[in-house]
């Protein structure tokens, strides 16, 4: 499970910010919470939702989250010395610009607390460290700094860290973090921890699309399309039934430019026509009659099939106990079917491995103190520097009766636009006044 999460001078955030899946001491819905082994001293919570106004800093929490998964899943992959690292720092201010980006994050595994963290520039990796908490203490496994000379320094601690170290850490280039080297040559203490990031922490962004990863997963597992099937019943959207199955691709379905060359269309259909597709057909049954009419998924409303694109995910986090992180989960999905969506991982019943849902979304409905906790509420809001600010609601201090969707929507609890009002006229271009302005040219 995740416990909290750092970023600083990333993007659109400026000084460091931490996000956390702690829960406070607040007693209510505590079926929302999760007391595991490995952090027995305080609940965890089972998910979250991050509101603010556009362009506030919403998407590049996620965007941080997804940069540390994938730069520790990929930088030892065919790295060379001179690659530059795909980093985007504070642009805002001519300091933060030319300094490193911090990210820290801590999570249980194995019923264990695992803390790593990296500081990075694009040149290279700064400074990189994990502490873990067997029994609650402290052992810091490998801390890697930078000396003045440029040259990297790696401290080991090795009566916990074991095997080989000293010649993994010559392999790791200053572009490449010395996990993914780790990993990648088999260390035996360190490869769980890599792969605690790439089964256990799911990050979609907006424009990543899933539903491959369904498809696959209705095709190779009759008991998911059972499932899905209910969950799509229980969300009224008509489909009674929902199955995949395998397509061939024929020679005839493949339309090329009319001025390809003769042997490069043969090339490639021959290529394409050893494909095999894997189609998503819904069924509904026809009112007052026992006749059934099966479609393809792509003839069904964007919400259904949003909510298709997502069952795969959702399933695999909530049988695994992993930690899924989505960009606007409210996209194209009914305020009702969001609500069913964030229960499934807040009812103990329904999520017996504790997983975690966090996501951003701008439906307002959800901001009740009968679907949240307090703690489970964060805002992002700009600054005057234009840099992102992230709280949670438990600062605020609410009442637990409190009416927290108008307190949002007046903007008590900040996170929200302050637009001026549009004028516009044909022959002009489209301008702001702002309020009171009541002149006309």
């Amino acid at each position: 499970m995740l416990l909290e999460f750092r970023v600083a001078n990333f993007r659109s955030f400026a000084a460091e910010k931490r996000f956390s899946m702690v829960a406070g001491t607040g007693k209510e819905l505590l079926s929302n919470t999760a007391t595991v082994k490995g952090f027995a001293h305080s609940p965890l919570l089972r998910s979250a939702a991050i509101y603010g106004a556009n362009a506030s800093g919403k998407t590049s929490l996620i965007r941080a989250f997804e940069f540390l998964r994938s730069f520790v899943l990929r930088s030892s992959e065919s790295s060379q010395d001179d690659d530059k690292i795909n980093i985007l720092p504070f642009l805002l201010d001519p300091v933060l610009e030319n300094k490193p980006s911090e990210f820290e994050i801590s999570f249980l595994l194995n019923e264990v607390r695992h803390q790593y963290g990296v500081i990075v520039s694009r040149e290279r990796v700064h400074e990189e460290w994990l502490t873990v908490y067997p029994k609650g203490k402290p052992q810091e496994w490998f801390r890697r700094e930078v000396k003045p000379s440029g040259e990297s320094v790696f401290h080991w601690n090795p009566t916990h860290l074991k095997g080989a170290k000293t010649q993994l850490g010559q392999r790791a280039l200053e572009n490449v973090l010395f996990l993914s080297v780790a990993a990648q040559w088999n260390h035996q203490q360190l490869k769980p921890i890599h792969r605690w990031f790439r089964n256990s922490l799911k990050v979609l962004h907006l424009g990543f699309n899933s539903l491959d990863y369904t498809r696959s997963q209705l095709l190779k597992d009759a008991s998911f399309c059972d499932w899905m099937t209910s969950i799509l019943k229980a969300a009224d959207v008509g489909i009674s039934r929902v199955r995949a199955m395998e397509v061939e691709v024929r020679k005839e379905q493949i339309r090329f430019p009319g001025n390809m060359p003769t042997e490069v269309k043969d090339y490639l259909t021959a290529m394409v026509s050893k494909n095999v597709s894997v189609e998503v057909k819904t069924s509904r049954s026809i009112p007052n009659s026992n006749r059934v009419v099966e479609w393809d998924l792509a003839w069904e409303s964007d919400g259904t099939q949003r909510m298709v694109e997502l069952l795969g995910p959702i399933r695999d986090v909530l049988e695994s106990g992993a930690v899924l992180i989505i960009d606007e989960l409210d996209k194209s999905l009914h305020a009702h079917i969001m609500h069913a969506i964030v229960q499934l991982f807040n009812q103990p019943e329904t999520n017996p491995n504790h997983a975690q849902l966090i996501f951003t979304t701008h439906d307002t409905s959800l901001l009740d103190l009968t679907v949240f906790r307090r703690d489970q509420i964060w805002f992002t809001t700009k600054d005057d520097f234009g840099a992102t600010d992230l709280y949670s609601l438990q600062d605020y201090s609410p009442r637990l009766g409190e009416a927290i969707q108008k307190g949002y929507l007046s903007g008590r609890y900040g996170g929200v636009p302050i637009i001026e009002q549009f004028k516009f006229s044909p022959s002009q271009s489209p301008r702001l006044i702002s309020a009171g302005d009541s002149s006309e040219e």
